[in-house]
């Protein structure tokens, strides 16, 4: 209960940003799933019309909005919250990066990490220990 009265105590348009985030996430969540990698990119490379309702948001705004959804979706990984990030931050008329990294782990097997950079902020990804990953992909609006 607590969840739900902190979700109505918010102002009605970031109960807004909140939905549509959440649905967005889960449709992300759901493609990776389901396609491959090179296939969600492609639909992604589309650049979408900017949204002024969207546009309102500041980027720490956008970013909480995923981090507070993606802890209610099962399998939420950073690169589902870094796709969202990044398609809100599009559809907001914000540049923003994605950036995908590899590295091994301490038994030798390949390990992988999605973040989202904003003006060289990390804005969702950051988990402490970016410098061992070794960038095999960036990705970023500008080149929409």
């Amino acid at each position: 209960m607590h969840l739900l009265q902190q979700f109505r105590d918010l102002p009605a348009v970031e109960r807004k940003l909140l939905l549509w985030t959440f649905a967005l996430a889960v449709a992300i969540r759901l493609l990776l799933w389901v396609v491959p990698f090179r296939f969600a990119r492609r639909l992604f490379s589309t650049r979408p019309a900017v949204s002024p309702a969207l546009a309102q948001f500041p980027v720490k705004r956008l970013s909480w909005s995923v981090q507070a959804s993606a802890k209610r979706i099962p399998g939420a990984s950073c690169l589902t919250q870094a796709l969202a990030l990044h398609r809100l931050m599009v559809r907001a008329g914000h540049t923003a990066d994605l950036r995908i990294g590899i590295a091994k782990d301490d038994a030798s097997r390949l390990a992988s990490h999605a973040w989202l950079e904003h003006e060289g902020e990390i804005l969702i990804g950051d988990n402490g220990d970016l410098d061992r990953y070794s960038p095999i992909l960036a990705w970023s609006s500008e080149g929409h």
